[in-house]
């Protein structure tokens, strides 16, 4: 075999590190990530994916990459090509999110972040909120949906103007 025909693959060390990253990037401890999984990701294991010390299953890999959000084949190849792209920027009823806070963790915790934007601004409209595509990045990890699906979600909860 030729190194023409070689398929470069990922260290298995390069993927616990990114497993690393990903966490540390979202500002989460190991126990963070038990609390945010309810239990599915215990703290103990994923110190032992992280440093490499235990092997990860497919359903593990899958289960990871979508708390995180992040595509599967970024979290084994490490590429970040593959996201899939959002508008540039979307407009949500601010007031109707922060009224139906308790009724949904997830909207309550958009209604959070959404408040902390607010006032990092000084914008005190408080009828709606324009918000960029970095923004419904954070939002998919926070309420732990899929990256190419918060529009979608937003739209349905009837809470994107556009």
């Amino acid at each position: 075999m030729t190194p023409q025909n070689l398929i470069i693959q990922p260290h298995y060390d390069e993927i616990a590190q990114r497993l690393r990253s990903l966490r540390i990037a979202a500002h989460l401890t190991l126990i963070d990530v038990e609390r945010l999984s309810n239990g599915a990701i215990g703290s103990v294991v994923l110190g032992s994916y992280e440093r490499g010390a235990r092997a990860l299953s497919v359903k593990k890999i899958i289960q990871l990459a979508t708390f995180y959000g992040v595509p599967v084949d970024e979290l084994i190849s490490g590429r970040k090509n593959q996201h899939i792209p959002l508008e540039g920027k979307s407009t949500i009823d601010f007031q109707k999110t922060r009224a139906r806070a308790d009724t949904d963790i997830d909207i309550g915790v958009l209604a959070h972040f959404l408040s902390g934007i607010a006032h990092l601004r000084g914008d005190w409209n408080g009828q709606v909120i324009t918000i960029r595509e970095s923004d419904l990045r954070v939002v998919a990890l926070i309420c732990r949906r899929e990256i190419g699906d918060v529009r979608q979600w937003l739209s349905n909860e009837r809470l994107l103007i556009k």
